[in-house]
């Protein structure tokens, strides 16, 4: 008897902390990035229940994508929580992930994120195709000039042995 009441407690334990935490699919955000319709970093500067959720209305501190204004409000179905499951705190920095539904904004918590890593990953490097196109333009005259000057020593070189003979 002893023996089951330990097993089912330990068991309890074990499975617990994944019970309480937020269960999100391990997707890059790269590939959630490419896969939303709308992106930005904000702040809540407020939220109300309606019958299909809540809204929230965010303050945006730098659009990544889509058609995200100065304000926007975003539905959820369920309140809003971090990867704790608390509440997410109002008037604090927030990488936010959204979906259209018709011309409304939609997320969940899985699609919130530390904004650093949603601006990372948002700013891709640009110009590289001009850098490397002015590195072949550069090499390919660099190769043509040591070509045309061995060229002429090669020439100097044979012309200098008829001379000598």
């Amino acid at each position: 008897m002893i023996a089951r009441v330990a097993t089912l407690l330990l068991a309890s334990l074990v499975l617990a902390p994944s019970a309480l935490a937020l269960d999100c699919p391990n997707v890059p955000l790269d590939e959630r990035l490419d896969a939303a319709d709308a992106a930005f970093v904000g702040r809540v500067a407020g939220e109300r229940a309606v019958a299909t959720g809540n809204v929230y209305r965010f303050v945006v501190d730098q659009n990544v994508k889509g058609p995200v204004g100065r304000e926007v409000e975003v539905r959820s179905a369920t309140r809003l929580v971090d990867a704790a499951d608390k509440p997410i705190l109002h008037d604090e920095a927030l990488g936010v992930l959204a979906n259209l539904s018709g011309a409304e904004l939609v997320t969940e918590s899985c699609l919130l994120t530390d904004p650093g890593a949603l601006l990372s990953v948002s700013d891709e490097p640009r110009g590289n195709g001009i850098r490397v196109v002015i590195g072949l333009v550069i090499l390919a005259a660099v190769l043509a000039y040591s070509i045309r000057r061995l060229r002429q020593r090669r020439a100097a070189i044979v012309g200098g042995d008829r001379v000598g003979r």
